[in-house]
């Protein structure tokens, strides 16, 4: 090695000790550096946090006591941020502060209450007292604000069953961690809060909502409302879809009009279950369908004759479910009274022509030889077809009273009373 040293020539340590020189002077150069985002969007009301870390080129036996950490604009070179207030723009003054520890290289800037006239371009100035100043003029930032937030994000599972868990995310990008959004929720569940750092000054606070599902949650709204720092709102919202078995309410009914009964069975189910109805070994299906959201009412009519009640059954790929119809009392004596109706007037019918053509056989044996002629003559076909039609005709308005009252309406059978009846005829 002392013979390579001797051996080099004055022109050469020259040049040795410039490339040493120049090394060290590069690598002190290079270490005033930072590391900000080129633009931050905020939200006008809100804050916005400049993200910031700095680093100076101190060496060993350089020991600083005192850092002082200023923002500037690019156009004027005002200060928007110093320890000193009395040195602040006034409009920035109370709004500004170092959010981080500029002692441990983190010059971050927040500015609270946002407004118009803070956009524009900034830069970062470190002061550090017995040894140098630096400005950062190349690593400059631009704020721009806005007047609307940004869109809320509401994500969850398309369908559960019922008795799943729920899982809904609602999330948000923001300019302002020192205050993060609040989540306000329309569900009860348990939350689950947190933010963390995107990129460009922007951060993304998310708020996670879980609850177990159950069927009157099923076509219902999950919202999810947002208020950011200063007081404005978002708010997003999504449609619950919850899968559940059938279940057949209990005003499900039978009633009766007419003689005819219709049952009406009223499922609630989700998706739609298929309905059948039983009755005795029949099975049927049924008459109408009526639809309100998830519940379904299937009507049957139908003629029960001798059974008193009928089966419902529901099913779907969930589950089923079976309900006994039955018509009330009511309706039973609705059904033998209407029976009964019909008898009474059977009973008159029969009464009414037993009559008639008792009458009618005394009244052909009295008038037979005396008449003889005469019916020959004016046509006997013609006389007794009409008769007959008459006394239909006279016994329809045959009152029930007139059946309890027997020695008025059998006084007639008599041979002195059937001429006085028939003497129209």
């Amino acid at each position: 090695m002392r013979q390579r040293e001797e051996e080099m020539n004055p022109l050469e340590w020259i040049l040795f000790f410039i490339c040493v020189c120049f090394k060290v002077t590069q690598t002190k150069a290079s270490s005033w550096t930072t590391d900000v985002p080129s633009s931050v969007k905020g939200l006008r009301g809100s804050c916005v946090v400049i993200p910031c870390s700095y680093d100076y080129p101190a060496g060993e036996d350089q020991k600083v006591n005192v850092f002082t950490g200023i923002w500037k604009t690019t156009e004027r070179d005002q200060v928007i941020y110093h320890p000193t207030e009395s040195k602040i723009l006034e409009q920035h003054r109370r709004r500004t502060n170092l959010v981080g520890n500029i002692r441990e290289k983190n010059c971050s800037l927040m500015i609270q209450n946002l407004q118009e006239p803070d956009g524009g371009s900034f830069y970062f100035r470190i002061e550090l007292k017995g040894y140098a100043n630096f400005s950062y003029l190349t690593k400059k930032v631009v704020i721009s604000v806005t007047d609307e937030p940004n869109p809320i994000s509401l994500s969850m599972k398309e369908e559960v069953k019922e008795g799943e868990n729920v899982s809904a995310s609602c999330s948000v990008s923001h300019s302002c961690p020192t205050y993060p959004p609040d989540f306000h929720w329309s569900h009860s569940g348990e939350r689950h809060d947190q933010t963390q750092k995107l990129h460009e000054g922007q951060w993304n606070s998310t708020s996670t909502l879980t609850f177990r599902s159950n069927r009157t949650d099923h076509n219902k709204p999950l919202q999810c409302s947002v208020t950011y720092h200063g007081g404005k709102q978002r708010e997003q919202y999504k449609i619950i879809k919850i899968k559940y078995a059938p279940d057949i309410k209990t005003s499900s009914k039978c009633s009766s009009y007419d003689g005819i009964v219709t049952c009406e069975c009223i499922i609630d189910s989700e998706p739609p279950s298929t309905v059948l109805f039983v009755l005795g070994d029949k099975v049927l299906q049924s008459s109408k369908v009526e639809k309100n959201g998830s519940v379904t009412t299937e009507i049957l009519q139908v003629d029960f004759g001798s059974f008193k009640f009928v089966h419902c059954l529901a099913n779907n790929m969930l589950g089923n479910a079976n309900l006994m119809l039955s018509l009330s009392d009511k309706d039973n004596m609705q059904i033998i009274l209407i029976a009964s109706g019909a008898g009474v007037i059977l009973l008159i019918i029969l009464i009414a022509t037993g009559v008639g053509v008792e009458k009618w056989t005394k009244k052909s044996g009295a008038t037979q030889t005396s008449d003889t002629s005469t019916m020959r003559s004016d046509g006997p076909v013609e006389l007794r077809s009409s008769a007959p039609t008459k006394r239909n005709e006279d016994y329809d308005n045959v009152h029930c009273n007139d059946l309890y009252n027997s020695d008025h309406v059998y006084g007639n059978t008599g041979s002195d009373s059937a001429e006085q009846v028939y003497a129209n005829v």
